[in-house]
């Protein structure tokens, strides 16, 4: 299936002067909690929705203990997570750096392994056109992050 895309109308915030131009926002078609997973896995496999919810409970409780030891956790060709921290107070010199104080907080990073890479090489793109069923429906919002900003640098 084809990954759906949606055509907003930005403005550069580096460039506000500047007439917007058009960008593709990618245009999810639903959430997709464990619990599906799970029970998806469990129909095309000999394990048991316990077992599955079991040990991806345990595997998700792990990569949370790894990355909380400061480690990387690689998973195979889909990426590794790491975390990253942001400084909100920098100090003239190393001794005065407080970490109490000048860090500002932390954030999980993904990079995207092997996998996810091939996948999105390979991608093909459709424009989503509402139907008038698909006014129950949560709209995405444009902004979300899903699509790329403007390039400052162009």
């Amino acid at each position: 299936m084809a990954q759906m895309y949606v055509v907003v109308q930005r403005k550069n915030p580096f460039k506000p002067q500047e007439t917007p131009k058009f960008y593709a926002t990618a245009r999810s078609t639903r959430k997709v909690d464990t619990d599906e997973v799970i029970k998806r896995i469990a129909e095309r496999s000999s394990y048991s929705i316990g077992e599955l919810k079991g040990c991806i409970t345990e595997f998700l409780l792990e990569i949370k203990n790894q990355l909380e030891l400061g480690n990387i956790v690689i998973l195979g060709d889909l990426g590794r997570f790491r975390v990253t921290v942001s400084t909100g107070l920098a100090t003239e010199t190393a001794k005065e750096f407080k970490p109490i104080t000048c860090i500002k907080k932390a954030h999980v990073r993904f990079l995207p392994g092997d996998m996810l890479l091939d996948m999105c090489k390979a991608l093909k793109y459709t424009l989503y056109k509402p139907d008038k069923d698909d006014d129950d429906e949560e709209p995405t919002d444009p902004g979300d992050g899903g699509g790329e900003a403007p390039d400052p640098t162009v």
